[in-house]
């Protein structure tokens, strides 16, 4: 027997004594991607006087869900736990529930990672290509199998272990990723830097240390052209195909050394409408300047438009175009250093187009760019084995959580 999620849980509830709290009181905010599976990062604070319009609000012990597609199809629901302010404020792309007495919030925090739930969420969103979004209505008539409090304990302590066993495999899984990763990058940086080489000067800035004597410093600015784009008007179906049309390439398509295929499409008409998105040929470099993904870059592999987000960097020259992805890949920790801003960090394309790259001739930079390439191919598809576990032990995890919640497997009693 199943019950709608509204007669256990209050959806997008207000937070109780909101106007007493001061306006300069802070207040834990959290950004989309605060919201992860099990935790949140409670790290950043906004006074109420700046999150009082415009934002979620809710409360510690509420079950916050993502709405934006596709963060909500990754299972990122959690249970708000151990947080520094009893009232929190975030993002707009959140959808708060607030289990009654009757509902155990870790329980409820299970059901929201159940297939029913996130299958059925998903085919119900609305909105244009990439900008869909769960209805509140939808959560509210979600059907919930009844357990008593007894029960959903019971459903709890045994998902507890039985999913921090398949947990501990992804964490080591995933720290394999990381250390491939690092190997990758030092090994990039060895080669782009040119540290193999015994002739060595410094010709600065600091960070970068010696690099050969013979190379030539090459300002992105003197050999390269940069543009960036723009977002035409959000849901307007004139301007968006799940299908056809130009790629339109964001921060979100941007992978550790790739871009993503990008999941939205703008229209010939929207190209029309805004002179801003000019199409980029393949090859070019897409790097991201505002926020949590600055310094994430990519190559795109077939012509595309971006948004406002994204630089890209093009045109041939004496500056290898993938000798210069690599040299970027290798420092981004440096770029990103550069960013300024501290709610919402971002680089200019100024300070782009300034960087000085150091490079041998460019036969050599070709040399380079091969070595780099192979070594970057045999360490990809070693993380892309990885991948595919960690995919395999999250599908199990889900399969497990929704057999239990759903009443298909029995736990043992206490």
């Amino acid at each position: 027997m199943t019950v709608r999620l509204r007669h256990l849980a209050q959806i997008n509830p207000p937070v109780p004594g909101w106007e007493q709290i001061p306006d300069d009181c802070l207040l834990t905010f959290v950004p989309l991607e605060a919201v992860w599976p099990g935790q949140v990062d409670f790290t950043r604070a906004r006074p109420k006087s700046e999150t009082s319009t415009g934002y979620t609000r809710f409360m510690e012990g509420d079950v916050i869900v993502p709405k934006i597609t596709p963060t909500f199809e990754a299972d990122r629901s959690t249970w708000v736990k151990d947080s520094p302010t009893t009232v929190l404020t975030g993002t707009t792309e959140l959808h708060v529930v607030r289990p009654s007495a009757k509902l155990d919030p870790r329980y409820l925090d299970y059901l929201l990672s159940s297939r029913p739930f996130l299958e059925g969420g998903a085919s119900e969103m609305v909105g244009v290509a990439g900008q869909k979004r769960i209805p509140d209505e939808w959560i509210r008539n979600f059907r919930v199998p009844i357990a008593d409090l007894q029960k959903q304990r019971n459903i709890v302590d045994y998902l507890e272990v039985e999913t921090a066993r398949i947990n501990t495999l992804i964490y080591k899984k995933r720290r394999l990723i990381e250390l491939l990763s690092e190997h990758l990058r030092r090994f990039t940086v060895f080669h782009v830097a040119g540290e193999r080489y015994n002739d060595l000067w410094s010709p600065g800035p600091y960070w970068l240390g010696p690099v050969p004597r013979s190379w030539m410093p090459h300002k992105i600015a003197w050999h390269k052209q940069t543009g960036s784009g723009t977002t035409p008007e959000s849901g307007n179906p004139k301007y968006y195909d799940d299908l056809e049309g130009i790629p339109w390439v964001t921060t979100s398509e941007l992978r550790e050394t790739s871009i993503r295929e990008a999941g939205q499409r703008v229209t010939d008409e929207a190209c029309s409408k805004y002179s801003a998105l000019k199409v980029f040929p393949p090859g070019s470099i897409l790097i991201a300047m505002y926020g949590a993904t600055v310094g994430r870059l990519g190559v795109l592999e077939v012509p595309a438009v971006t948004n406002q987000a994204c630089c890209a960097i093009f045109g041939a020259g004496p500056l290898n175009q993938r000798f210069l992805f690599w040299w970027l890949w290798a420092y981004r920790e440096h770029i990103i250093s550069m960013a300024y801003g501290a709610g919402q960090p971002n680089i200019s394309q100024e300070v782009i187009r300034g960087l000085r790259i150091p490079a041998p001739e460019v036969k050599e930079q070709q040399e380079i760019v091969d070595r780099i390439e192979r070594e970057a191919d045999r360490v990809e598809r070693s993380i892309a084995k990885l991948t595919e576990f960690v995919e395999l032990l999250v599908e199990r995890r889900q399969a497990l959580i929704t057999a239990v919640v759903t009443g298909e497997m029995s736990v043992p009693e206490v």
